[in-house]
């Protein structure tokens, strides 16, 4: 699958350190196989949303297709479904 990018995930991946930029990295790549904690977001169409420990992923994908567009990156706790 291919995985774009909004603004908001670009710069937040720009702006956090190495450890935890690797650490997004790796839950993209599993998210563009469609691997782990998915679940779809209640009263949203096509938006679904990624958990992984202390980060959430929130991002569109139409079944079907081969794009996946990531809309948020952010902590658990500063995250707005």
């Amino acid at each position: 699958m291919e995985l774009r990018l909004k603004k908001q995930p670009q710069k937040y991946l720009a702006g956090v350190d190495e450890n935890t930029r690797r650490k997004l990295l790796r839950a993209l790549d599993q998210l563009s196989r469609l691997e782990g904690d998915i679940k779809p977001l209640a009263g949203k169409k096509n938006l679904f949303r990624y958990k992984i420990p202390h980060y959430r992923i929130v991002f569109e994908w139409i079944k079907g297709e081969i794009v996946i567009t990531v809309i948020e990156i952010n902590t658990r706790t500063n995250i707005q479904y």
